[in-house]
């Protein structure tokens, strides 16, 4: 039996990009419905109890673009968003226990890069100026709907350039590089215009700094519920164990979505945070896309990240890194390990070096954790996104591989874990429904209607990859948002 529901306006999934597109629609005037398939809205701003009182973000660990203007306008700190942590510093676990640290503080971190360079720490105020500089150029086409980029010789250029050749040309340090390249990392050094994806990172902002990243307090889902909370005051409707079966579709315009309970949805306005490939090839069973366009969206990337994370009953005493882990620790051995572990993940192998991102969020928020107990969560990337035989049969064999390096770098970590959860690429896309999103040039370049509007008239994409590049931003959510109903009119 169905039951029929009319709505101005649809969103799918309750992400961040989802809950922000919501917010926005209802706003605008639209009669908004946000359909979620999980329990809990989210999304990968997730926080998961591992047991003892040991909360630990799921999947995104920190923010780093939240859109200025999602948190502002839909006043999310009245909402309760605050932060533990708002310019976490970087720092390079390197082999032998060296350490190269980089701060906010330009010259603090010519004087830490000193110690590898002085050729380096003299370029490193120019180099960070020049980013900068590059970054707030280029917010106009990645911040606003409509924006021109200022496109110069210099963009151009950086944006035929891979990372690698990029710092090569700065820098004399292979700590150095190897520590700056990680943010970048979800291309590899030797693509043409990973370059492109350091600027992007530059043009961001976090609680008022620019280039920043925040550890929000409550771990990532405290963002989450500002969100819902945001939604809720201007009266979207959620629900949640709401997953879509597939788009209506009439003619070539949608007219709503048929939920797995069998209900149908109608609404002639529809937002979809999921990814480009499950909206259009699953839900609208491809229509509207041509042969081509058919087997690019199809052809999804080979290279994804993982996640672990780890409840602790103490931090471990390893010499001289108690004062860093109130930060981001980097595990990557030299620049070519980028390369390296790049070249295995689209060979369907696990890297011999993995290359880590590790924070410990309750050194700086202790109420995710009991008395004495911390958590960590490891982001690693780049690994495969398939696996020979699985990823349920390498799930083990990449763990221990995994830890292996952890206590290399972090000696007597491993001793302390009393709970781990491993999240491999195919846990990740069945739990949260995430999939691998590489960014391309082409994509960083273009304007806003180009990732978002489709072939079929009133669907509109408002996810991650409807981004610049992956974020928990909420911008595409709310430009998103602004660009449907520009099209259809405010109640």
């Amino acid at each position: 039996m169905t039951s029929a529901n009319s709505y101005d306006a649809l969103v799918i999934g309750g992400g961040v990009n989802g809950l922000a597109a919501a917010a926005y629609l209802a706003r605008g005037g639209k009669h908004t419905l946000l359909v979620e398939a999980r329990e809990t809205p989210g999304g990968l701003c997730d926080t998961t109890d591992l047991g003892h009182g040991h909360l630990v973000p799921s999947v995104a660990h920190a923010l780093y673009a939240l859109d200025p203007r999602v948190t502002s306008e839909l006043r999310l700190t009245g909402h309760g968003l605050k932060f533990a942590l708002r310019n976490a510093t970087i720092a390079l676990l390197q082999d032998g226990g060296g350490q190269l640290v980089l701060s906010h503080d330009i010259r603090a971190g010519a004087r830490s890069i000193a110690a590898c360079s002085k050729a380096d720490a003299e370029a490193w105020p120019r180099y960070s100026n020049e980013l900068f500089t590059l970054g707030r150029s280029m917010r106009a086409l990645w911040w606003d709907l409509g924006g021109k980029s200022v496109r110069n010789r210099l963009v151009d250029q950086i944006a035929r350039t891979g990372t690698g050749a990029w710092l090569d040309s700065w820098f004399e340090s292979d700590a150095l590089k190897t520590l700056v390249a990680f943010d970048a990392s979800a291309l590899s050094p030797l693509e043409a215009g990973s370059a492109l994806l350091l600027v992007w990172r530059a043009a961001q902002e976090m609680c008022g700094l620019q280039g920043a990243v925040a550890f929000p307090a409550g771990g990532p889902a405290a963002l989450s519920m500002a969100l819902v909370k945001a939604c809720e005051t201007a009266a979207v409707e959620l629900r949640m164990n709401a997953r879509v079966a597939e788009l209506a579709i009439d003619g070539n315009r949608v007219t709503g979505v048929r939920l797995h309970s069998g209900d149908v949805v109608m609404a002639p306005l529809v937002l979809s945070s999921l990814s480009r490939r499950t909206t259009l090839l699953e839900l609208a069973g491809g229509a509207g896309l041509g042969l081509g366009e058919r087997h690019k969206i199809a052809d999804a990337s080979p290279v994804a990240a993982a996640k672990i994370v780890l409840a602790l009953d103490k931090l471990p005493d390893a010499d001289g890194i108690a004062g860093k882990l109130n930060g981001r620790l980097i595990l990557a051995d030299r620049p070519e390990s980028y390369v390296l572990a790049h070249a295995d993940a689209r060979a369907g192998r696990i890297p011999d070096d993995l290359v880590m991102e590790v924070t410990f969020p309750t050194v700086t928020d202790r109420a995710l954790a009991p008395q004495g107990g911390h958590a960590a969560s490891v982001v690693v990337r780049p690994v495969p996104r398939e696996i020979a035989g699985g990823w349920e049969a390498s799930r083990a064999v990449f763990a221990a591989k995994a830890l292996s390096r952890l206590n290399g770098r972090i000696p007597g970590l491993v001793k302390h874990v009393v709970a781990i959860d491993v999240l491999t690429p195919d846990v990740l896309s069945s739990r949260y429904g995430a999939e691998p999103d590489t960014p391309a040039v082409s994509r960083m370049l273009s304007d806003w209607p180009a990732r978002m509007r489709t072939a079929i008239d009133g669907l509109y994409l408002c996810g991650a990859d409807a981004d610049v590049a992956p974020a928990a931003s909420g911008r595409s959510g709310r430009i998103a948002a602004l660009l449907a109903i520009s099209a259809t009119g405010s109640r």
